[in-house]
């Protein structure tokens, strides 16, 4: 198999932290770090407000930085790339990324909250992190505007897991040049006139530490299937996890490094759960110039990213670290010296450590152990909701394979990706023939070698990979023959060929361009 199949495959396993399918859309346990902070309130409007929320959950860091780190990208690859068109630099893109240690009493959000925000398409986009399903969850927030309550909904996974391959927030390599790092773009925005929300305009900083906090966010997934898998059941398991936690506190409080000898059930285990060694999930997209004349069709996030690193044995070091990375750093101060064997051995026997997300729920029993319990503030919290999908589900012949294949990206209230697949029996015809041509290129490039290809192929590689299907199976199976086939039926006597020869760009559009900055209802 091909490395990137591989990490896909990874990316699809290591989020599973209890016996269902990976790709629940909604959380099989706890709910979001995003949910948990709005509660049961409407979500802050203006862009403002919400970032002036959060920031109070979190402290000012050393550089008088504010700890929520936000930064404008007018012309990205995200799924809003259009929706500021056509003035991009007066509507950009908001990103951001918490990274400030948490108020006392408040739950952690640095590493486990990011924001992107769109005017114009009137829609946040959440990435946040559940701790009791030990899994990153994504969201939409809707009719994000003046005089609208806001609905917050959880979104598809498959359809977020195409580009985030890694199952987590992905950020661009330096040099970050789609953000005002690059001189050009913050000209251009300065141009605009606009306050922005009241984001600065900064150079590499704001960017540097965006990137940083999506490197620490996408190994939380490598610290869970280490916790959960490496160490195994059973017994021996709870053992090493207890270990793997005390390490952890231990390196939090004192910055002991743990000793070469500890987890031995990891290292018994590791052969047998990964002979071929761990591929690290990959959060680092290609940087990207989006002014520059010719663009390189490898910087496309659909494309399969190789892993970050493969680990051939276990990094105790790093795994240790990573969980302490992961505590609520005010509850470790409440620590101060307290001899903790007893009690994590107390814990263990009740049960604490058995096979579960590892979460800073462990050092509240740890408190309450010790006769100091953390008091949690009660949260009120609505119903977790699935975006909306067409209420006529049934389709004939020729749009129930479309419905089968495309639906879960396709079948949404908002235009990005081309929603052809969303509204009445008749709605969904019309877009479908708007979209034959692009969905007959898209279609035909899963046929062309790797270096012939000017698009990614459709379906993406990431969505067959949560059905379990490789890429080069898929381009030789009847199934996407009869795709090509239905979609060349609307062509209207258009030869499929010759469009594979055009430029993308000068095929007719998916959908008529003022609906790419309007969501449909």
């Amino acid at each position: 198999m091909r490395p990137g199949w591989l990490t896909l495959m990874f990316a699809a396993a290591l989020i599973l932290s209890h016996p269902v399918p990976a790709l629940d859309d909604l959380p099989p346990a706890g709910r979001s770090r995003f949910d948990q902070l709005i509660g049961s309130q409407p979500v802050p409007f203006p862009f403002s407000r919400l970032v002036d929320t959060i920031n109070r959950q979190m402290q000012t860091d050393a550089g008088d930085l504010p700890p929520l780190k936000v930064t404008l990208i007018p012309l990205g690859r995200s799924l809003q790339r259009d929706a500021g068109a056509p003035d991009f630099f007066r509507y950009p893109r908001v990103v951001a990324a918490a990274d400030g240690t948490g108020r006392p009493g408040i739950p952690p959000l640095k590493d486990r909250l990011f924001l992107g925000y769109h005017e114009k398409g009137t829609v946040i986009e959440v990435i946040s992190y559940n701790d009791a399903s030990g899994r990153f969850e994504f969201q939409v927030v809707r009719d994000y505007r003046k005089g609208t309550s806001p609905q917050v909904f959880y979104a598809r996974r498959s359809l977020c897991l195409a580009c985030h391959q890694n199952a987590a927030p992905i950020f661009a390599r330096p040099l970050w040049d789609e953000t005002p790092a690059n001189p050009a773009i913050a000209a251009r925005l300065k141009d605009a006139r606009r306050d922005f929300y009241g984001v600065r305009l900064t150079g590499t900083d704001i960017a540097y530490f965006i990137d940083a906090s999506t490197d620490r966010a996408s190994l939380f997934a490598v610290w869970q299937t280490l916790w959960q898998r490496g160490c195994g059941p059973d017994e021996a398991g709870e053992r090493c996890r207890m270990q793997a936690f005390a390490a952890a506190l231990a390196y939090a409080r004192h910055r002991t490094v743990p000793a070469a000898d500890v987890l031995p059930a990891l290292d018994r285990n590791w052969n047998a759960r990964w002979p071929d060694g761990l591929d690290l999930p990959n959060p680092d997209l290609p940087n990207r110039d989006p002014l520059a004349a010719l663009q390189d069709p490898a910087n496309d996030p659909l494309l399969l990213r190789p892993p970050l690193e493969t680990w051939r044995a276990a990094d105790k070091t790093a795994f240790v670290v990573g969980l302490a990375g992961m505590l609520d750093a005010n509850a470790v101060q409440r620590l101060a010296d307290s001899e903790l064997a007893g009690p994590l051995e107390r814990l263990r026997a009740r049960g604490a450590f058995s096979v579960r997300p590892f979460s800073h729920a462990l050092l509240d029993n740890l408190l309450g152990e010790l006769g100091t319990p953390r008091l949690a503030r009660p949260v009120r919290l609505p119903p977790a909701r699935m975006e909306p999908v067409s209420a006529a589900r049934d389709a004939g012949p020729l749009v129930a394979p479309f419905r089968t294949h495309c639906a879960s990206c396709h079948d949404t209230t908002l235009p990005h990706p081309p929603n052809f697949l969303h509204g009445s029996p008749a709605d969904v015809e019309a877009r479908l023939d708007q979209c034959a041509e692009r969905i007959v290129v898209r279609l035909g490039m899963a046929g062309l070698p790797q270096s012939s290809r000017s698009k990614p192929p459709m379906p993406p590689a990431a969505a067959l990979a949560s059905r379990g299907i490789d890429p080069a199976h898929w381009a030789a199976s009847p199934e996407l023959d009869v795709l090509k086939r239905l979609a060349a039926s609307r062509l209207r006597g258009q030869d499929p060929a010759s469009l594979l020869r055009r430029p993308y760009a000068q095929l007719r559009p998916c959908l008529p361009t003022p609906s790419y900055a309007e969501p449909s209802r």
